[in-house]
């Protein structure tokens, strides 16, 4: 009696541990929310919580006054980005690095702004609200320069 109660011990463990062993191996499921590095333009880099991709023509950023959520999002070339403030915040959204503003246009923000063609990624101005179209494929950082210590990015794909 005594040898079969340690084979079944024996047996669990064992297979307890292969199923513990096979989760392990397994991918986790995604949940829709991602975690990355954002780029801060000065040299240093911050994690956030980037929230669900988009690989949607269109996607939308809600500022609260410390942080935009999703931080980052994945939209395909030609789409558009709306950015919210929500709360009164103040936001003006620009493209990285700060102060330049370069990141997009190739351009310093007192060379396109205010940008009457729309081909700068630059809010130009402070407001509760800021939609670009992305024609360019790439990764674009973008930061709020009412509160340069927040920032973003937005990834364009064909």
């Amino acid at each position: 009696m005594q040898n079969t109660l340690i084979w079944i011990v024996a047996a669990v463990i064992i297979l307890g541990g292969g199923y513990w062993l096979w989760q392990s191996q397994t991918p986790a499921t995604d949940t829709g929310t991602n975690v990355g590095i954002v780029d801060t333009g000065a040299g240093s880099q911050v994690p956030v919580e980037t929230g669900p991709v988009n690989t949607g023509m269109t996607a939308t950023v809600k500022y609260n006054g410390s942080t935009f959520s999703p931080a980052e999002v994945t939209i395909k070339v030609g789409g558009t980005v709306t950015f919210e403030s929500e709360g009164g915040s103040s936001m003006w959204v620009a493209s990285g690095p700060h102060p330049e503003h370069t990141g997009y246009s190739g351009t310093t923000r007192s060379a396109h702004c205010p940008d009457t063609s729309n081909a700068s990624f630059d809010q130009c101005v402070a407001g509760d609200s800021y939609t670009f179209a992305f024609k360019k494929i790439g990764t674009w950082p973008y930061h709020n320069h009412m509160n340069a210590g927040v920032f973003g990015k937005v990834t364009v794909v064909e």
